[in-house]
């Protein structure tokens, strides 16, 4: 199975990515910090690049990246079973990212590169249909009612319910950001592969609880902590990853 290069699609939305970004800038360490200043300069706030991959969109120099967003696991299947796109996608381009930071001849703006691509996609990595089904393209086709306006699943948990809400992305964070040192340590050890397994059991739960479609109060009641715990768990562990990388 081939993974689809055309979906439209902006995880957790601007003030979500922002959210695990600024989560993440909370537990990076001295040298970590020290590095990012080095590398990214007058940007080196996490927040002001996490959005840099849905800001190139429109830009076709970067249509490579398209596929790197996702990873599509149909029903019933196995990440094991899944014939992986020769485009790449968002399991490799993440190890791609962490290779380069780690490669101590990488150049300056190949890692300032690799340190904006690495912020969105542990982003959207814990966004749940980000890891969806192919034939749906991660719950874009999945049409819902949201409030009572048209909207389909995978944008009520992109932008959606965060929206709802009313924060600021440091509000988002502030609220979300609640974990123990126990708790982050536990966290920091999970894999690539872990995250998106964690994303994969909770979309295929997702899709089960759709039912007439017809979302708002009661849904927004059941699932925004849910947002809140994988915005929580995706900047802190990007700051795991930053922090071994870069410290």
């Amino acid at each position: 199975m081939m993974l689809t290069t055309d979906m439209k699609v902006f995880a957790w939305g601007q003030n979500g990515h922002r959210a695990v970004a600024e989560i993440a800038n909370n537990h990076l360490n001295k040298k970590a910090k020290k590095a990012l200043q080095e590398i990214l300069g007058d940007s080196a706030y996490l927040p002001m690049v996490s959005t840099w991959m849905d800001d190139i969109k429109s830009d076709k120099k970067y249509a490579f990246m398209s596929p790197w967003h996702y990873f599509n696991i149909d029903e019933g299947e196995k990440f094991e079973d899944v014939e992986r796109n020769p485009k790449g996608d968002i399991i490799k381009a993440i190890d791609d990212m962490v290779a380069i930071l780690e490669n101590e001849n990488s150049t300056k703006t190949q890692k300032a590169r690799a340190i904006k691509v690495l912020t969105h996609l542990v982003g959207d990595l814990h966004q749940p249909f980000h890891v969806g089904h192919k034939s749906d393209l991660g719950g874009n086709r999945v049409k819902v009612t949201w409030f009572g306006k048209p909207s389909n699943i995978h944008r009520v948990w992109d932008s959606e319910m965060i929206t709802s809400k009313e924060l600021s992305f440091t509000e988002i964070a502030r609220f979300a950001d609640h974990a123990t040192p126990e708790q982050v340590e536990e966290l920091q050890k999970a894999t690539t592969i872990d995250m998106m397994n964690e994303s994969h059991a909770l979309c295929t739960k997702f899709y089960a609880e759709v039912g007439d479609g017809k979302l708002g109060y009661r849904y927004m009641y059941d699932h925004y902590k849910t947002v809140e715990e994988r915005i929580m768990k995706g900047g802190i562990r990007l700051a795991g990853i930053l922090n071994k990388v870069l410290g």
